[in-house]
């Protein structure tokens, strides 16, 4: 099964403009209008989708959509099942056309995710070039990763024969740092462009050097001048990565796509020895703590503070044994116990004798692969055991 992620764009209505006029008054008024407004304009909308929808139920045909035209053509050249996620920009026309095309291809027997609240990217727009860039990008760039991050990255493809041609560099950036084909049908033609993944490496060094600045500019900086005369070397390596206006900096939208890739497929921590060697030498254990490091809704919401005189934050997985002791400091997160079994997780919070404080303990900094659960220790490789 492929997970096709496909931008939504407007051919729908230009070629149904084609075919009929009735709904050009009506498509007129929501044309530019940001999806914001879209309950200002909700009887042009139904009037637009109903229209549409009557006239296409009669009159079906692949050159409906350049959405649902590519879709087809890429399910035939695949020959696989494919579940087909669609990317609409911050606009009504976008939403509305996400609509129709979500019911048109479900008709057809696909399955289409597609969830107004996270897919319609906000500030995803054209009209204003910062916003574009400093909102919509960066929004668009964390759903991407969404996405990818719920499958392995050999099983996702791109379909870019939709929307802003704007958006086409950054998607196709998306797909080969990430290992993904793109694919692209011309207006007016059956010809299916197919774009494999390129043997891209990312120089993973780069990001383990600099983790605090890449982190740091994730949420921008304030004052750059005064930041970057600290951290000169790094601006010098990694200039394409940062963008600045008045004296502000955050990373570039290229930055961000390595940065967001970089942390999606390893998760960075602290760990003493003895946590370590209980994770590489049990496979359930690692799996744990990799959804403990990745997700920080889950993480949180099943934290609990426990101990009879000394409080630890303990991650309690569910109705299993397994247990997370730690600690968070600036964004990091410090492991000082682990446990497979809730007997002896009991016994160690509950002795007076066991810490709390990140100070008491010998921590390392590492890093484990998501995907292979294997453990890096500052370039040494440490052979996760089976």
């Amino acid at each position: 099964m492929i997970k096709l992620i496909t931008t939504v764009g407007t051919s729908l209505f230009e070629n149904y403009l084609k075919e009929k006029e009735d709904i050009k008054t009506y498509y007129k008024q929501i044309k530019d209008k940001n999806y914001r407004e879209y309950e200002e304009y909700f009887n042009p909308i139904e009037k637009v989708k109903r229209a549409i929808l009557n006239f296409y139920s009669k009159n079906r045909s692949e050159d409906i959509s350049a959405e649902i035209k590519s879709v087809k053509k890429i399910s035939e050249y695949l020959k696989e099942d494919i579940d087909v996620y669609l990317i609409a920009t911050d606009t009504i026309v976008s939403r509305v056309a996400a609509d129709i095309i979500k019911k048109f291809l479900e008709d057809d027997g696909f399955i289409v995710k597609f969830n107004p609240k996270i897919d319609i990217i906000k500030g995803l727009q054209v009209k204003n070039k910062e916003q574009f860039i400093n909102e919509g990008l960066s929004n668009l760039i964390k759903r991407i990763n969404e996405i990818l991050e719920e499958e392995y990255y050999g099983n996702v493809a791109f379909n870019i024969s939709g929307g802003y041609k704007a958006n086409i560099p950054y998607f196709t950036m998306m797909a080969q740092i990430n290992g993904c084909d793109t694919y692209y049908i011309f207006e007016d033609t059956e010809e299916l462009i197919s774009i494999p993944a390129a043997p891209i490496t990312i120089d993973i060094e780069m990001f383990e050097k600099y983790n605090r600045e890449f982190t740091e500019l994730s949420s921008c900086i304030d004052n750059y001048s005064k930041w970057r005369e600290n951290h000169y070397e790094f601006v010098n390596e990694a200039r394409s990565c940062i963008e600045i206006a008045d004296n502000i900096a955050c990373l570039s939208p290229i930055g961000e796509i390595l940065w967001e890739n970089y942390r999606n497929r390893y998760n960075i921590f602290f760990a003493t020895k003895n946590v370590i060697e209980k994770i590489k030498n049990n496979k359930i254990l690692a799996q744990k703590v990799v959804k403990f490091l990745s997700e920080d809704n889950i993480r949180n919401g099943k934290t609990e503070i426990k101990g009879l005189k000394i409080k630890h934050k303990v991650y309690d997985d569910g109705n299993n044994n397994y247990r997370i002791v730690y600690d968070q400091r600036d964004d990091q997160i410090y492991i000082y116990a682990i446990f497979d079994y809730e007997p002896d997780e009991i016994k160690f919070i509950n002795d007076p004798k066991q810490s709390n404080r990140i100070e008491d303990y010998d921590f390392t900094q590492y890093k484990i692969d998501k995907q292979s659960l294997m453990i890096d220790l500052f370039n040494t490789e440490l052979n996760y055991a089976e």
